[in-house]
């Protein structure tokens, strides 16, 4: 004679229903113990996530400030992750350079005070030795 094996379809039935009774009996008891406020709250957001509703602003504002913290961590790591290196272009500060007052003054269009090349002149070695004249 032929024995049902446990993968038939009958012997499958049954396991699934006594599960699916089961699990319903919990869901039952789960239930009964929620206060109206949680039942009403979860209400609505079902109906909320069938209507396709987005989220209230509330989330909105939490998410935001999500991704901003890790925005500002991704870029404080990045920042200390960052190689430091000399420029070859950069200029020693005892680097002398000849900038005569006249073409300081008169030879460039950008202002004194954005001129590059009067920064320069001011760490070199002869400014101070022209500013006591």
């Amino acid at each position: 004679m032929n024995k049902p094996s446990m993968n038939s379809p009958s012997m499958q039935g049954g396991a699934d229903a006594r599960f699916d009774a089961a699990v319903r009996a919990r869901h039952a008891t789960a239930l009964a113990h929620l206060s109206p406020q949680v039942r009403a709250q979860l209400a609505q957001r079902r109906g909320a996530a069938l209507r396709g509703q987005p989220p209230g602003p509330r989330q909105h504002r939490l998410r935001f400030a999500v991704a901003g913290f890790a925005a500002l961590c991704a870029l404080a790591l990045g920042l200390r992750l960052y190689p430091q290196s000399q420029s070859p272009q950069a200029v020693p500060a005892t680097a002398a350079v000849p900038v005569t007052a006249a073409t300081s003054n008169t030879g460039g269009s950008l202002p004194l005070d954005e001129d590059p090349a009067f920064y320069a002149w001011l760490g070199s070695a002869d400014a101070p030795r022209l500013a006591m004249e």
